[in-house]
C-alpha cells in the first residue's frame, strides 16, 4: 500500500516540476497596446483626424470600439483622464449615433440604447448630424473641460477615443514545453 502512495507522490512531483509561470501579453493594469486604465475601461485617445466611420474602423482594428459613456461618475473619470492625456483637444468622436433611427441614440461599440446622454447646452440638434461627439464646454489655461455630448455630421473630421474591455487575468500556469511527451514516456 505504501508503494502506491510513493508512485502517486512521484507522479505528482514530476507534474509540479514541469509547471512554469507564463506572463501573458496583458500588463498589470489589464490594458493592452498603449491603452490606459480610466473609468473602469482601457482608453486610448487618437489625435489623428478621421470621420466617424473611419474612427470606428480604426478602433476596431485595435481590438476596441469607440467610447461609450454609461453614467455621470464614468464621465467625470473620463474627463480627468482627458485632462492628463489630451488637455488641448476640444472634442472626440464617441460610438454614439442615431443612424437608422432618428431621435434614438445607441452606443455602436456595445449595441445598447444610450440611456445616459449628458447633452451640451442647446443639444441635441438633429439637423447637425447623427453621430455624437464628446465636446468641451469650458476652456481655461489648463485646457478644455466640462465635456458633454453634441451631435455632428458623421462625415466631419475629428479625433476620437477608443475603449477596450479591461482584461481580468494577466498570468497563467502552463506545463513546460515537452512535458506532456515526457510524462507519456515515463508512464
Amino acid at each position: 500500500m505504501l508503494w502506491h502512495k510513493l508512485i502517486g507522490f512521484a507522479i505528482l512531483s514530476l507534474v509540479l516540476t514541469q509547471l512554469e509561470l507564463v506572463q501573458s501579453d496583458v500588463p498589470a493594469s489589464g490594458c493592452r497596446n498603449n491603452f490606459s486604465l480610466a473609468a473602469g475601461k482601457c482608453l486610448l485617445v487618437t489625435n489623428s483626424y478621421y470621420n466617424w466611420y473611419e474612427a470606428d474602423r480604426h478602433c476596431r482594428s485595435l481590438g476596441a470600439g469607440l467610447l461609450s459613456i454609461q453614467n455621470q461618475t464614468q464621465l467625470q473619470q473620463i474627463e480627468q483622464w482627458i485632462a492628463v492625456k489630451a488637455p488641448w483637444v476640444l472634442d472626440f468622436w464617441t460610438s454614439g449615433n442615431s443612424l437608422g433611427q432618428t431621435g434614438a441614440y445607441y452606443w455602436q461599440s456595445t449595441g445598447e440604447l444610450a440611456r445616459y446622454l449628458p447633452w451640451s447646452p442647446s443639444q441635441p440638434q438633429t439637423k447637425n448630424g447623427d453621430c455624437l461627439v464628446l465636446e468641451s464646454n469650458k476652456y481655461s489655461t489648463a485646457g478644455y473641460s466640462d465635456f458633454r455630448l453634441s451631435n455632428k455630421n458623421c462625415t466631419h473630421f475629428g479625433p476620437h477615443i477608443c475603449e477596450q474591455q479591461q482584461q481580468k487575468y494577466n498570468t497563467r500556469i502552463c506545463l513546460k514545453p515537452g512535458s506532456y511527451e515526457n510524462a507519456q514516456v515515463l508512464a
